[in-house]
């Protein structure tokens, strides 16, 4: 694409989206890629909202584009994709998949002693994500539910230590992940403490709301998989503090050896790597 002067690139783009010129193109498309092979009675039930007009002319649409072939043999006829109708349907996967993704606010939880602080991130984070805050973590423990799956916690908390809440939390939702946004250094008992991800105060807007989005992208990951960009974000949290001494603290080390131990390949790390903030 480098090669290519922008004005043919969106040429294409407009030619390759034209597809989309008739409104039932790509749900017809799909509900022959759900069944495999698809009679018109099941396009039609499948597409409820479809006329029996507005399906045909899809249907002839479709054929002429090379992306839906009609199988006159098998009984009763049917409608297959095309191999060039297969890769459309995996773009339309990825167009569901993006959908579920960021139509919906991701909920997150502030566990924030200071009131003032507390309201500050709720303004960092109102326009794209369901935030709410405690500034007592008994109130915070006894509230949170699976649907919070994102924290930012600090570790100065009265009666209760943050890392106490960060403890209880993981045991109460498993699945939950924590960032710590604290005013205390990262020290050795960074190690086994039970959070994703460290900043140090005093933060900015587009710190917190970087992390976050990190955190989102770890959602979906599996645990050993979130367990390995955890300890990479304890790692970056002490260079962050400590700079190039980092690497030669103890605790630093002790990071690196139990993410060598991480069950997942190497070409995975690889992988893990490239989209770590």
């Amino acid at each position: 694409m480098a090669d290519r002067n922008m004005t043919e690139v969106i040429n294409d783009l407009r030619l390759a989206i034209d597809v989309f010129s008739r409104k039932w193109n790509a749900p017809v498309l799909y509900a022959i890629n759900i069944h495999s092979e698809a009679s018109y009675t099941d396009i039609s039930s499948t597409v409820s909202e479809v006329t029996a007009k507005m399906l045909s002319t899809s249907l002839t649409d479709l054929r002429e584009r090379n992306l839906v072939k009609y199988d006159e043999q098998t009984q009763g006829g049917v409608y297959k994709l095309t191999t060039k109708g297969k890769k459309f349907a995996q773009i339309l996967e990825s167009l569901i998949e993006w959908k579920t993704q960021h139509d919906t606010e991701q909920n997150v939880v502030i566990i924030e002693d200071e009131s003032m602080v507390a309201e500050l991130y709720m303004n960092y984070l109102s326009e794209d994500y369901d935030a709410r805050y405690y500034t007592s973590a008994e109130e915070a423990l006894s509230s949170i539910t699976n649907e919070e799956t994102i924290s930012i916690l600090d570790r100065r908390l009265p009666s209760i230590s943050g890392d106490e809440v960060a403890e209880t939390l993981k045991r109460k939702i498993d699945t939950c992940l924590i960032l710590v946004v604290s005013g205390v250094e990262p020290s050795e008992s960074i190690v086994g403490l039970p959070i994703d991800d460290y900043l140090q105060k005093p933060v900015q807007r587009d710190d917190i709301r970087m992390r976050l989005n990190n955190l989102e992208f770890r959602l979906g990951l599996p645990p050993e998989e979130r367990h390995y960009l955890a300890l990479q974000s304890k790692q970056r949290a002490l260079r962050d503090a400590y700079d190039q001494k980092a690497y030669s603290m103890s605790v630093y080390t002790a990071l690196s050896e139990e993410m060598d131990d991480v069950e997942i390949s190497n070409k995975r790390k690889d992988s893990l790597m490239e989209s770590f903030e």
